[in-house]
């Protein structure tokens, strides 16, 4: 094969003699039509001199030019594929065709030198990135092996800077844990390196090299984070439990030293029988409201695992409407599909969003309604319900437990729903809605 390619004649050469094949021809023509008309032998001899020494100059400008253009264009062409885009090829005077050729490979090579100073300078903020985020980064391979880390992640497995392989499955014992997780998702684990062990968030990606996938891994230290949550959930659950007790127990402790001093005057006790009565219920009221609270309390920390199967939307929310037949309530357009779900606990937030609805509207003090309405957007079913309320004020702390913006709420109910729709991998939103009063509370459901 190599044999036949150096065999073949370069393209300037056969240029050069499809030049010579032409205007041969048309020398001999003129010799034969000088000898035809009984010209001077001299003279024909002359005329085929100086023909020769034409012919021959531009064989040998024709050759030496067409190497130089397309020598330069090769030359040019090497740089490139070696990555040095600086070299420009010339244009020369009066040559369209090959000028065009010549201007659409300086445009390429600088359209790849703008790109390769972007790439550069894109890597090199990455690198950047990398090398200081607090977030260890691991780069494996098909086999699970070790192929790139940042310093993050050198620091958590103690691994030598300077160390090139590092056998993750003998120093990292949890590693097997790691490497089952599936592509996209993310897992808080009780993670335990030589130097560091609590809670770390760790993501896997998935990505190709050369056709082959590789794995890449992001493990970060959720400790310090989690218990500052931890601490404020605690603290706030803290503030209302006190709240409500001492809500309960200074009424109790005020009157039951009143009902003490009285007892102590037993004579007196005729004439303030009435009075004593009514203590002891205000005492058994208080103690119900606090036993309540304490009730409530436990059914937002146990509330059940859902109890999934098929179920359509649009016959629970039927359901749920009908329990309001005096009250305005329409249902406008709403797919009728069957979702997987538990339809108890699906019923008890329409029915809790539904009563908030209608609640509000009566509160507005006007005629007003509730639409409720859902449609399939991509892979998510989303349910809204409109009210033609008054809106509300404080949307911060509507899931927050025991947040009421009712008089008589018990500022759960909300919390529930919220805990209801994200058991079945939704979300629960309350907006107020835009240039009118009222709210909508959207729920979105994956199909």
């Amino acid at each position: 094969m190599k044999q036949n390619q150096q065999n073949k004649k370069s393209f300037e050469v056969q240029l050069t003699q499809l030049f010579l094949f032409t205007s041969l021809p048309l020398f001999f023509l003129l010799i034969g039509v000088m000898i035809y008309a009984n010209i001077s032998l001299y003279l024909i001899l002359l005329t085929m001199l100086i023909s020769s020494l034409v012919i021959v100059y531009s064989h040998s400008k024709l050759h030496q030019k067409s190497a130089y253009q397309f020598r330069s264009l090769s030359n040019l062409l090497d740089a490139m594929v070696q990555g040095d885009y600086s070299l420009r090829a010339r244009i020369s005077d009066g040559d369209e065709a090959l000028n065009e050729l010549v201007d659409s490979i300086n445009s390429l090579s600088l359209r790849l030198n703008k790109q390769r100073i972007e790439t550069t300078e894109s890597q090199l903020l990455l690198t950047t990135v990398i090398n200081h985020i607090d977030v260890a980064i691991l780069a494996l391979n098909e086999n699970n092996e070790l192929v790139l880390t940042n310093p993050a992640a050198k620091k958590l497995l103690q691994i030598p800077a300077e160390q090139q392989e590092f056998d993750l499955i003998e120093s990292f014992s949890q590693f097997s844990q790691i490497a089952a997780m599936n592509s996209g998702n993310s897992q808080v684990m009780s993670l335990y390196f030589a130097n560091q062990q609590g809670k770390f968030n760790v993501h896997l990606e998935e990505y190709r090299e050369n056709g082959k996938p590789q794995k890449l891994v992001f493990i970060t230290d959720v400790s310090t984070m989690l218990r500052s949550e931890e601490r404020n959930a605690w603290q706030a659950l803290v503030r209302v439990i006190s709240h409500e007790i001492n809500n309960s127990l200074s009424p109790i402790a005020s009157i039951s030293q009143s009902l003490r001093r009285l007892l102590a005057r037993q004579e007196k006790l005729e004439n303030h029988k009435e009075y004593l009565v009514e203590g002891l219920s205000i005492i058994s009221q208080r103690s119900n409201s606090l036993t309540e609270f304490v009730n409530s309390y436990k059914q937002i920390a146990s509330l059940p695992e859902p109890k999934k199967q098929p179920s359509s939307v649009l016959e629970l929310v039927n359901k749920t409407v009908a329990l309001y037949p005096d009250e305005c309530i329409e249902v406008q357009n709403i797919d009728d599909i069957t979702l997987v779900l538990d339809a108890v606990q699906f019923e008890q937030v329409l029915i809790n969003l539904v009563k908030n609805a209608v609640e509000a509207v009566k509160s507005a003090g006007e005629a007003g309604k509730v639409a409720i309405s859902g449609q399939v957007n991509g892979k998510v079913f989303s349910l809204s319900l409109a009210d033609d309320g008054t809106g509300v004020s404080n949307l911060e702390n509507l899931f927050v437990p025991f947040y009421s913006t009712k008089s008589k709420g018990s500022g759960i109910g909300l919390v529930l729903c919220r805990q209801i729709i994200e058991a079945h991998g939704g979300k629960i939103t309350l907006t107020n809605r835009l240039g009118v009063s009222g709210c909508i509370a959207t729920i979105e459901l994956p199909l």
